[in-house]
């Protein structure tokens, strides 16, 4: 029974942490534009036009009325003023998964009967808050862009809304995460914690591989040191699984 708790955690979180979020932007469809079609009154004459109605501004698209491109602008203004940079998107992302697992290790420490299960808890308890503090001190707080972006620059950003989403995608999986362990006491919960555990840290593991090759240059350092961090938790959650399992068969 333990075993086949240590399958379904592993299968449930893989299927939680599995959904990702497309980052890409995808431009708005306006109303698309109808020329404005001379009308003839009942009189037969064309209507009064005021100086410049209808006409299009040097360096305005075809497709665009006049004073459309300031409004867009000035939204495009807005909604960088609220977006992150990339590095600062990752920091916080990063800063969620370490508190979740902080949580959930300290779910473990209350509900585990097994002294070595709770030596673990403790050790991922102190590690990934070493970790929440780099990222806060050495790496600084993830900061909303307070400056428009200027044209033509190459800073990219992430927008307001999608970093709101991962934010809370991160918190309704440690909510879902902790309903299904505290379903479980005994060996059962040490398995299905254990298992939980495997795919967490699979999941960071290869979050932090690719920020390490492919993310910015100033989180390099960090996801490398993060990276031996965390492989190393992965083999003692899994070693501990294989122990607990070895032992629970010898005595059934």
């Amino acid at each position: 029974m333990s075993k086949f708790r240590f399958s379904f955690a592993c299968l449930a979180i893989s299927t939680l942490s599995g959904l990702s979020i497309a980052n890409g932007q995808q431009p708005a469809s306006g109303q698309r534009d109808v020329p404005i079609q001379q009308r003839r009154s009942n009189d037969g004459q064309p209507p009064v036009q005021t100086p410049g109605q209808g006409q299009v501004q040097p360096g305005t698209p075809a497709n665009q009325r006049p004073g459309q491109v300031g409004r867009d602008e000035t939204r495009r203004n807005r909604s960088d003023q609220q977006a992150m940079t990339v590095k600062d998107a990752i920091v916080q992302k990063l800063q969620k998964a370490n508190e979740a697992e902080i949580q959930l290790a300290k779910l473990a420490l209350e509900k585990s009967d097994n002294q070595d299960v709770k030596k673990l808890a403790e050790t991922l308890v102190k590690d990934h808050q070493e970790c929440v503090q780099k990222l806060q001190q050495g790496i600084g707080q993830p900061q909303q862009q307070d400056t428009p972006r200027v044209a033509g620059s190459s800073v990219a950003l992430v927008p307001h809304e999608l970093c709101k989403i991962a934010e809370k995608a991160c918190e309704n999986s440690l909510a879902m995460t902790k309903e299904m362990l505290t379903q479980y006491e005994g060996n059962d919960f040490n398995m299905a914690f254990l298992g939980q555990q495997c795919v967490a840290h699979t999941m960071m593991l290869a979050e932090l591989k690719a920020i390490e090759s492919d993310g910015p240059k100033e989180l390099n350092e960090f996801a490398k040191e993060a990276r031996n961090k965390v492989q190393e938790h992965l083999e003692k959650c899994k070693q501990l699984a294989k122990q607990i399992e070895k032992d629970s068969d010898s005595k059934s």
